[in-house]
């Protein structure tokens, strides 16, 4: 496959030295299966506006402006066989069969292989006549589009152009309409390209009532706008951890999550003492020093209280 994967870690794996830990886990650092492909496929779909005059039997052109560069002329063609930029009227006056008369405006949709262009800022869309010929481009004759939404196949980003206005038919490639971007849907491939591994110390303070403490293992899940860590242990070898009135920390490597909104602590009722109190949890992203508290002050105990070991905490603001 030749591929490279890189798993950063600039910590210590001794006894003596950081937090002691002589196992870790390494976030993978490496991002180039996501970088963008020199070569991509666009699908353009095109929303002919809901009017009787909107529709053409000539041919439709549009080229791409991205942040990486301009696209080559994607040709989107009439035929007598399959016709297309229709309006919805004509359809529903019996004239076209093909497109459901419920719909808003009679959408067409074309795929082309292309240079990835990056981020679509804007698009430039022409009107030409089929045959190629001057004397076809009449003035007067105009395709009304509603909406052309432009989909990059690789990382599936919507991008949204609202137009809602008529394109000449000309003859001339200098005579067309500039559109820019109004909409965009990120998928989460797309923001994952920009996350980068963050450590996060993870301090859990235990109560100090009798009994607080916990010889159970306990596994930590932190929930954030980018996605969530996984089910963590939190363990560290020849060290007694959850005891009462202490507090215990640890380092979570994982992309960055983003704002964090909800941490799921739990543990999985070992040991003869699994009963465990935790009065609070606080999660500081080493990459931006924020601290997001999340407090508890219950027992994880199926003998105590509501009898769950495992809850959802929500941070204080």
């Amino acid at each position: 496959m030749d591929k490279t994967f890189r798993f950063q870690c600039d910590r210590w794996l001794a006894k003596g030295e950081d937090d002691g830990q002589l196992i870790r886990e390494l976030a993978c650092a490496n991002n180039d299966i996501l970088e963008l492909k020199e070569r991509t496929a666009y699908e353009i779909v095109t929303v002919t506006s809901d009017r009787e005059d909107a529709d053409t039997k000539e041919n439709i052109w549009i080229i791409l402006e991205g942040k990486m560069g301009r696209s080559k002329e994607f040709l989107m063609e009439n035929s007598s066989k399959k016709r297309r930029f229709e309006s919805k009227s004509l359809a529903a006056s019996g004239m076209l069969k093909l497109l459901p008369v419920s719909c808003r405006g009679a959408t067409d949709t074309f795929q082309f292989s292309s240079k990835n262009v990056g981020d679509i800022a804007a698009i430039c869309v022409g009107h030409c006549p089929k045959d190629g010929k001057k004397s076809s481009a009449k003035a007067d004759f105009f395709w009304h589009v509603q909406e052309i939404i432009v989909t990059e196949m690789e990382l599936c980003n919507k991008y949204f152009f609202r137009c809602n206005t008529k394109i000449p038919l000309r003859y001339k490639r200098r005579d067309y309409k500039v559109f820019e971007c109004a909409k965009v849907t990120e998928s989460f491939a797309s923001k994952a390209r920009s996350l980068v591994p963050v450590k996060y110390e993870t301090i859990v303070v235990t109560g100090f009532e009798k009994g607080a403490g916990t010889d159970a293992n306990v596994f930590i899940t932190i929930y954030g706008l980018n996605g969530d860590s996984g089910r963590r242990a939190l363990k560290q070898k020849f060290r007694n951890l959850f005891e009462r009135g202490k507090t215990n920390r640890f380092y979570l490597e994982t992309l960055d999550m983003g704002e964090l909104k909800k941490v799921r602590i739990e543990h999985d009722n070992s040991g003869l003492a699994a009963g465990w109190l935790v009065e609070r949890v606080e999660i500081t992203n080493s990459a931006t020093g924020v601290t997001t508290v999340f407090p508890c002050g219950k027992w994880l105990d199926e003998n105590r209280g509501d009898g769950l070991i495992c809850r959802d905490l929500f941070p204080r603001y």
